[in-house]
């Protein structure tokens, strides 16, 4: 009575044997490790082991080769009813087969815990590594498998000695020792290499394994397959030799044209003595950030081993743009790997996409399958840009979310915008920073104003010495924990903006007539408001009365591809190519033009906002020197919208605490003009300070600072912990929370605390009742999953996010999409005779796509402030 490990399932469609699995899942791992992950995480990943790089190699493919152990068990293996068949013949059939799932990874676990790893002299670090290899599957409920069958543990032992001789080389076992600082780091990396492995040598790339790996050549033809899995998937690493001058890492820039910051930022990796781990750049717009932070990340990259970046920005419109810019970068220096856009939509742009979304046997399959797509390769690749989301979710407790710490960990991140997350995205922010320290990612933080404790809480990551106060400045800590500071002496925008307070905010026909009045003879005025309502309202009143130059409406609210096409359009027109700027125009915006966007104004006209983003609008005017001007605007001019001294602040104090919106009104009363940039420090600290604040308005200040307080504690319920105390899904994988998919809009919340949103969409009559006759009935509600590509496109481009909370759960004849739909509610629209889209939900609230305006809400809760 007995078993060859060859007829051990491990994969049974198409066959693949335990032997067979075990050995490829560690030849894949050592590609990994020679061919994917940068030298420089290799050494910090040999540096924790002690040992050789090749040492660590080896070690790795036979760690990697055990985390299926434990499928070599009865109640196991007695689920494929050929083995079943088997198993009765030589009365192996389990005596009590539990009706709990059994999960072979606690099997795993335990078996190499307490017998196969019994004799190692370090207890502990036997514990560690086998919890890590429990948690290649996560999430996952059920019970370890029947631990004392004398056949079955006689086959675990068999296959682990053979793993053993195969890649330790060696008849004794052999576990390196982690000091407790480096068990965080180590984990990470390791339960990545171990995850990945699994998946590719599960993959169609070794669907036949089992026929041709008795073969001679069978090793090397692996590694073959594994390096065409890791170039034809866009993961091989791709070095690059970047030059140390600013001037040949940017060549449109000359060695004389180099602004300050810039130049300061080049002399800093000229003379640091020893690797540089975090820098802030901290200066006001216009200065050049975005070519001295690449340039920056490509010197710490360059010391630290690394290949590649990965630069996070605010939302997804930021995004698209800025990927332009940095595929322009990358085709300039000849780089042979492209620069993936990750954000929720971005597949859409994504031709190397499949063009359909697979059956799957099992969740991990769905789970590899979504992983190697192009849009979530990203983070695995060299170059990708996208939401600072993507990077977030790494520190949260997300299925799979090792996977991102692993991706990131080979490559320099750029964080923009740094002052735009508030305090609950901070805290999330600064524990992605402490584990940036200790994978020795490099790190770039940019930002145009910066209020100082948020400038302290992220450096404090990286250092415990005071960070002094300097702006415009570059500020370093180095490896050792050394606070570098360069201050810039010299600014290429210095200017005088004239603040004129207006009290008509939320008076829409005011505000128009007003703004009517301003570009009479000329000039590009941008009008900023902090609603969505009040874009729509404004704009409307501005049609009424007539205002004959170019107008514009831009929010988040449009449909996915008209959004697309007004942001493409906002840029053409007020970006950096002038020729076909117009002499009049007014754009109507919301935030989505706060961040990021290369846009030039001559005029601008905000909302009330907390002091610094104030700031941060007016750097959308006068920005490019080289604009044409009307003859009547020779200096920029601020339009600050506040509302009547009788009036509250209604929707934009619940964008906004009202404390910070008081503040700003007090500065701009005393700033009658802003002197850029020797005022914006002093603004923006006194921002952000109680004791700024008139006696009168420090219990609003006290019911703001304790809600901060609540938020911060609140991200601590998703964190995983601090590098300190190891990787956390290693011992707590069943308490992850989330799935990792950015359609998740609970997910979303809660890298941005905020109301749940949903992606939806109104179709017309007759696509709904085509996409109707494709869905199945499941749980209750009709889903949508099986559409091609080109149908998922159609759908999505016209998908917009909107509040959860105002569309009714009890709505009839809704989709619900899946798949390349996943998240995504669709709903049967009346055509009205405008073009407009409208569908009355059964609580009589109606949700109408206008042409013009984007999403709106008739007869419900109107007061939105998505932007």
């Amino acid at each position: 009575m007995q078993f060859d490990l060859h007829e051990i399932w491990a994969k049974t469609d198409p066959y693949q044997s335990i032997l067979t699995h075990s050995m490829l899942s560690g030849i894949v791992a050592q590609v990994i490790v020679r061919h994917m992950i940068a030298p420089g995480t290799l050494h910090r990943l040999s540096g924790a082991l002690s040992c050789s790089t090749e040492k660590a190699i080896n070690w790795i493919g036979y760690l990697v080769s055990l985390h299926d152990i434990g499928k070599i068990e009865g109640q196991f293996q007695y689920r494929w009813p050929a083995m079943r068949e088997k198993m009765d013949q030589q009365g192996l059939k389990p005596d009590f087969p539990d009706p709990e799932p059994i999960r072979h990874e606690k099997t795993t676990c335990r078996c190499l815990r307490e017998r196969i790893w019994r004799e190692v002299p370090n207890r502990s670090m036997a514990k560690f590594y086998a919890n890590l290899l429990e948690a290649h599957h996560q999430g996952k409920s059920g019970k370890e498998g029947e631990r004392q069958n004398q056949f079955w543990n006689t086959l675990q032992e068999e296959l682990e000695y053979q793993m053993r001789i195969q890649f330790l080389h060696s008849e004794t076992v052999w576990l390196p020792d982690l000091d407790k600082k480096d068990r965080g780091s180590a984990g990470a990396l390791l339960l990545g290499i171990v995850i990945l492995s699994d998946w590719i040598a599960s993959s169609d790339y070794f669907a036949q394994a089992e026929t041709w790996f008795c073969q001679p050549d069978a090793q090397e033809h692996a590694v073959h397959l594994a390096k065409t899995f890791l170039t034809v998937s866009g993961l091989e690493s791709q070095p690059a030799e970047w030059e140390q001058e600013f001037h040949q890492v940017w060549p449109s820039i000359s060695r004389e044209g180099l602004r300050g910051l810039q130049a300061e930022t080049e002399m800093l990796f000229k003379q640091a003595q020893e690797r540089i781990s975090v820098v802030l750049l901290e200066a006001p717009m216009g200065e050049g950030k975005t070519e001295a932070g690449v340039y920056a990340a490509l010197q710490m990259a360059r010391q630290w081993g690394k290949y590649g970046f990965y630069v996070g920005l605010p939302t997804a419109a930021t995004s698209n743009q800025m990927v332009g810019r940095m595929c322009t970068f990358l085709q300039m220096h000849h780089a042979s790997e492209p620069v993936r856009l990750l954000h929720s939509m971005a597949w859409l742009s994504d031709e190397g996409q499949p063009s359909f979304c697979p059956d799957f046997d099992t969740e991990e399959e769905r789970y590899a399958w979504r992983w190697l797509l192009p849009a979530r390769r990203g983070l695995l690749g060299t170059y990708a840009v996208g939401t600072v989301d993507q990077a977030m979710m790494s520190v949260l407790l997300v299925k799979y979310g090792v996977l991102r710490l692993f991706g990131l960990a080979e490559k320099a991140l750029i964080i923009d915008e740094l002052h735009s997350y508030d305090v609950y995205m901070s805290e999330i922010l600064h524990r992605l920073l402490e584990w940036c320290k200790v994978l020795e990612i490099p790190v770039v933080l940019l930002s145009a104003t910066l209020p100082p404790e948020k400038k302290t809480q992220m450096l404090s990551a990286y250092t415990a010495e005071s960070i002094p106060s300097s702006y415009p400045a570059v500020t370093a800590i180095t490896e050792s924990g050394k606070v570098l500071v360069r201050t810039i002496h010299h600014t290429e925008k210095q200017q005088t903006v004239s603040v004129t307070l207006c009290p008509i905010l939320h008076q829409a026909e005011q505000i128009a007539a007003y703004a009517k009045e301003l570009v009479q003879d000329g000039g590009c005025l941008c009008i900023l408001l902090n609603t969505v309502q009040q874009a729509q309202e404004t704009f409307q009143a501005l049609k009424s009365i007539g205002f004959d130059g170019e107008l514009l409406l831009f929010h988040a609210r449009f449909p996915a591809e008209q959004r697309d096409q007004i942001e493409q359009r906002c840029i053409r027109l007020f970006g950096k190519e002038k020729s076909m700027r117009p002499q009049s125009a007014i754009l109507v915006a919301t935030q989505v033009v706060e961040q990021s966007l290369d846009v030039d104004f001559d005029l601008m006209m905000t909302a009330i906002a907390p002091i610094d983003l104030v700031l941060q609008r007016l750097g959308r005017m006068f920005r490019h020197q080289d604009t044409p001007r009307p003859p009547h605007i020779t200096v920029p001019n601020l339009y600050v919208l506040v509302p009547d001294p009788s009036e509250p602040f209604g929707a934009d104090g619940f964008v906004y605490p009202t404390c910070l919106l008081q503040q700003s009104i007090h500065l701009l009363e005393q700033y009658r003009s802003i002197h850029i940039p020797e005022d914006l420090p002093v603004l923006v600290t006194r921002g952000y300070d109680p004791q700024a604040a008139p006696p009168e308005e420090l219990g609003s200040w006290m019911e703001h600072l304790i809600e901060d307080q609540v938020k911060a504690a609140a991200s601590g319920n998703y964190l995983i912990h601090e590098p300190g105390k190891g990787y956390s899904p290693i011992k707590e994988s069943e308490k992850i929370q989330f799935d990792d998919l950015e359609s998740s809009s609970y997910l979303s919340a809660k890298t941005r605390l905020g109301e749940p949103t949903v992606r939806i969409v109104l179709l017309p009559p007759e696509r709904f009742e085509y996409f109707c006759k494709k869905g199945e009935k499941h749980g209750g509600r009709t889903v949508l999953s099986v559409v091609s590509k080109e149908e998922a496109r159609e759908i999505l481009k016209s998908s917009v996010s909107v509040r959860a909370k105002l569309l009714h759960p009890g709505n009839p004849d809704v989709l619900f999409g899946r798949r390349l739909l996943e998240g995504v509610q669709i709903y049967p629209a009346v055509i009205d005779k405008d073009g407009n889209m409208q569908y009355t939900q059964i609580n009589g609230v109606e949700i109408i796509v206008n042409k013009e305006l984007g999403v709106t809400f008739k007869d419900g809760d109107v007061s939105e402030s998505i932007v």
